[in-house]
């Protein structure tokens, strides 16, 4: 099973490859844009840690995305309710959002030479973060 993890779109944005159980590779994106705290959609380090493993994008399985759209649903719509951000945090929250749900356009705008076969994944973030610990 080979499962690529990507942290996208996010402060420090990266990538991992697990095959069969077993970490292969894993870079953080701004080492190979030589931007600190990159966020976006981490292609270099994607691209990084295929190679290391000699494989090809449509040998991924599961591509795993450290967040879930979902999750806590009620809980942000009552936040909004309570404390009334501005409109333009709301928006750009929602562009965010947008652009993870998204991510095998990215895939194909990215690596147009590949074909993602992969499921995709979202997984909430903060269960990444015990998760990687």
């Amino acid at each position: 099973m080979n499962i690529l993890g990507l942290n996208a779109f996010h402060a420090d944005s990266s990538a991992a490859l697990v095959i069969d159980g077993t970490l292969i590779a894993a870079a953080e994106e701004e080492r190979f844009r030589r931007i600190k705290h990159w966020a976006g959609f981490p292609t270099e380090a994607i691209r990084y840690c295929l190679a290391e493993a000699e494989i090809g994008l449509g040998e991924i399985d599961i591509v795993a995305i450290n967040t879930d759209p979902t999750a806590q649903r009620w809980h942000k719509l009552a936040h909004i309710i309570r404390h009334r951000p501005s409109p333009r945090l709301i928006l750009n929250r929602l562009l965010n959002r947008g652009q993870r749900q998204s991510i095998a356009e990215y895939f194909a705008a990215e690596f147009p030479e590949q074909s993602l076969r992969a499921r995709i994944d979202h997984h909430e973030h903060h269960l990444c973060h015990v998760a990687s610990g």
